[in-house]
């Protein structure tokens, strides 16, 4: 057992005596505030998450790792700090300050993190990176991201293909500002041109929200009116962009069309789920699953386990697939 191990070990001892003296003590989600005394409170895990409080999957996932962490003795704190990443590092470096237990982190730039995890764990604060792989880190928490978007982009590309004789022009909404997005993208655009070498790529550019994606969609189909496959990086831009096709005066069940995205967000799987439409396919996250695998993974490495990396694969969803209602249950939505 490492050094770094029988320290956590020793720390899990002390902060479990704690929260014994406080049991039931789960608190309501927000980010915690300098102000805020946690020397006698139960065992923390902060979440840092960019655009949590605005997509609708993500939501799902914080809520059910704050469902596991009430169930297992720790408060899950999440502060969202939309797409600034000073802000995400300073907000982080107050954590580090206050000490809580765990930190968990959706880097948009995971490089910029390196130097901020080492003091966190040099504090003995244990580092998840989600979603992303860092130097300084006991371990990820997330997807597989390139091989998750490759499996949308073959799937396209294979519709593509057997549909349209490998023929279709292509709009790629993207999100180059985190890597997460970059490496979504290329593998969407690699396994795209392996199942269709012959398709032709119009036009690529950020979209993450369903704003983006009507606004940067409708742009696009300005330019390029006959394209006719759309592929993102995130649901909620696909959704935009959906709503874009039919207000291009486009038919929604066009045959030659196809609009397919990432998360399995409730309006994208509702659109799965009724079929007969542009809507074709989504890579759905297993929302629950990976809520709780944040706090189980945290509470295995602060008793000292090496779990090493815990990587939750994303499922295909495609339209008339009972996955779609699967997936809808998860989310409280039907």
């Amino acid at each position: 057992m490492s050094i770094l191990n029988s320290f956590l070990n020793r720390r899990a001892i002390l902060r479990r005596a704690g929260a014994l003296a406080i049991a039931g003590a789960a608190l309501a989600s927000t980010s915690l505030t300098p102000a805020t005394s946690l020397a006698d409170e139960a065992r923390k895990i902060a979440v840092s998450f960019p655009n949590a409080s605005v997509i609708g999957a993500v939501i799902t996932s914080l809520d059910a790792a704050k469902e596991k962490g009430a169930e297992m003795g720790y408060s899950v704190f999440v502060d969202d700090p939309g797409t600034d990443l000073n802000k995400q590092i300073n907000t982080i470096k107050t954590w580090i300050q206050q000490k809580v237990d765990v930190i968990v982190v959706n880097a948009l730039q995971p490089d910029a993190f390196e130097s901020v995890a080492k003091q966190a764990r040099e504090a003995g604060i244990v580092w998840i990176t989600y979603g992303q792989k860092i130097e300084n880190q006991d371990a990820t928490v997330g997807y597989a991201q390139y091989p998750d978007g490759r499996q949308l982009g073959e799937y396209a590309g294979q519709w593509v293909t057997d549909t349209l004789d490998g023929k279709a022009k292509v709009i790629i909404l993207g999100y180059e500002k985190g890597v997460w997005g970059q490496q979504r993208g290329a593998g969407i655009k690699d396994g795209l041109l392996d199942k269709a070498p012959n398709v032709e790529i119009v036009a690529e550019q950020d979209a993450i929200s369903p704003t983006d994606g009507l606004n940067v969609t409708r742009s696009l189909l300005q330019a390029h009116p006959d394209a006719n496959v759309i592929l993102g990086v995130e649901d909620p831009a696909t959704e935009g962009a959906y709503k874009a096709w039919i207000a291009a005066g486009k038919d929604p069940a066009d045959p030659t069309g196809f609009i397919g995205g990432m998360d399995g967000t409730v309006p994208a799987l509702k659109l799965l789920k009724k079929g007969g439409n542009v809507y074709r396919a989504s890579m759905a996250i297993p929302l629950v699953e990976v809520g709780y695998a944040i706090v189980t993974t945290a509470d295995s490495i602060l008793n000292g386990e090496e779990t090493g990396d815990v990587i939750v694969p994303l499922e295909l969803v495609t339209e008339m697939s009972p996955k779609a209602d699967e997936y809808l249950a998860q989310q409280g939505a039907d």
